[in-house]
């Protein structure tokens, strides 16, 4: 897929994987809806967009199912069409469970990374089906095939975007739309904690980048792949896991470990 006059959607796009996927897309030609809960984020990236597109914003928290609705009528009067979704909102919430203090953080993560990514899917999927050929693209995590302790609302949010993306792949590719998987390992970005990561003189090479992502997210729309992980060799994370759990879950242990006692 050309992006060249193309109706892009970006969510979470004020800052990181959005801000820099949303500048990359105008940059290529499509037509940008910038949409993120921070208004003055998306009207200093309104002046960056570059490009012959008709870019626009859209002051929206996706857990707000009324705010997404308005999010499609704004997209159809604007536009009257959506080709490219990329759910890319998202947040986190690295704390230890810990029993009924903890639920409030779980339900909330969820509303936002997995309930705002179906909201908008489904807000949005009557313009898709009739822009066709159209794409989806849901940004999840590495988190959402390996889980740690202190992220266990986050993992499980990746977790339900993974599998729900693998089932609509299926329910929505003989109309045209396709459905694709990103998934980026530690990037850093703004919410980035693990500063010792990027300091660090060897790791700092391995880690992604928001480019690397934003690419990946180009890369698999264009080539229609349903999956695409970033860095690429993040897959080799997930072999223990299929072929020696026990020693995968050692591990996991004692990188959670080491997290909560940071």
């Amino acid at each position: 897929m050309s992006f060249s006059q193309k109706v892009t959607v970006v969510t979470g796009a004020s800052s990181g994987i959005g801000r820099r996927t949303a500048l990359d897309l105008a940059a290529e030609g499509a037509s940008v809806c910038a949409v993120a809960r921070r208004e003055d984020r998306l009207r200093e990236l309104l002046g960056e967009l570059r490009g012959p597109g008709e870019h626009t914003i859209f002051v929206a928290d996706v857990a707000d199912r009324a705010r997404v609705a308005g999010l499609a009528r704004h997209v159809e009067e604007t536009y009257g069409r959506c080709d490219v979704l990329v759910n890319n909102a998202g947040m986190s919430r690295g704390r230890v469970f810990s029993g009924e203090e903890s639920v409030a953080d779980v339900e909330a993560v969820m509303a936002t990374n997995f309930f705002g990514t179906v909201y908008c899917t489904a807000a949005l999927l009557p313009l898709l089906e009739r822009s066709a050929p159209a794409h989806v693209v849901n940004v999840a995590s590495v988190a959402g095939r390996l889980s740690f302790g202190t992220s266990s609302a986050y993992c499980a949010s990746k977790f339900a975007t993974v599998g729900w993306s693998e089932g609509i792949r299926f329910d929505l590719e003989a109309s045209g739309v396709y459905v694709s998987l990103v998934e980026p390992g530690p990037i850093p970005t703004e919410g980035f904690s693990q500063k010792a990561l990027v300091d660090h003189p060897v790791l700092k090479h391995v880690l992604g980048t928001e480019g690397d992502v934003s690419r990946a997210i180009r890369d698999a729309i264009e080539g229609r792949k349903m999956e695409r992980v970033v860095p690429r060799w993040y897959y080799l994370l997930q072999i223990p896991r299929i072929l020696v759990p026990p020693l995968y879950r050692r591990a996991a242990r004692r990188f959670s470990s080491a997290r909560a006692g940071s």
